[in-house]
């Protein structure tokens, strides 16, 4: 009799310790993919900044802790849920598949904005290409004009005023 007590507590405990009860301090799959993302767009965007471990604390820490903040958790809470789930592969890959759509959707829009602003600015820069080129065309018209007017001006003078202009015992003009 004593015997099938203790089976019977052994065979209750497995099933109990069986259950997939998430522990207390995990955060749930979709506050999960909501920080990851958030993560993983920081860790984009420190591959654009010098790869010096100190230029990288530097920038990373404060970021990290505003994601965190962000979504009311800390960085102890986001590494013990992201420990359990990688302990849990199937889990960790139902909430990678929630992340990448999110991510994919904001890479998209950030590259349709950044073209647009490629866009306006190489609009911007012919027209200032354009204004200068008219004002060089212009500067040129002018010098032409005052080259043609001085010539004129020369070929109306008397003989005897361009003679003496060129002995350098007057001015011509």
């Amino acid at each position: 009799m004593h015997l099938y007590k203790n089976l019977f507590f052994l065979v209750a405990i497995f099933f109990v310790s069986c259950g997939d009860d998430v522990p207390k301090g995990i955060l749930t799959h979709q506050q999960m993919a909501g920080v990851l993302v958030d993560v993983h767009i920081i860790d984009g965007s420190l591959m654009e900044i010098a790869q010096q471990p100190d230029t990288l604390y530097k920038y990373s820490a404060n970021r990290y802790l505003q994601v965190f903040k962000q979504h009311d958790t800390d960085s102890a809470q986001f590494r013990k849920s992201f420990s359990y789930y990688a302990n849990k592969p199937d889990q960790l890959f139902d909430i990678y598949e929630k992340v990448l759509p999110i991510i994919k959707a904001k890479s998209d829009s950030a590259t349709k904005v950044k073209v647009k602003a490629d866009s306006l600015e190489r609009i911007r820069q012919n027209k200032i290409n354009e204004k200068i080129a008219k004002r060089i065309a212009d500067s040129v018209a002018r010098l032409n004009k005052a080259k043609a007017d001085s010539v004129a001006k020369i070929k109306k003078m008397p003989k005897q005023h361009i003679k003496k202009a060129q002995a350098g015992q007057g001015k011509l003009l």
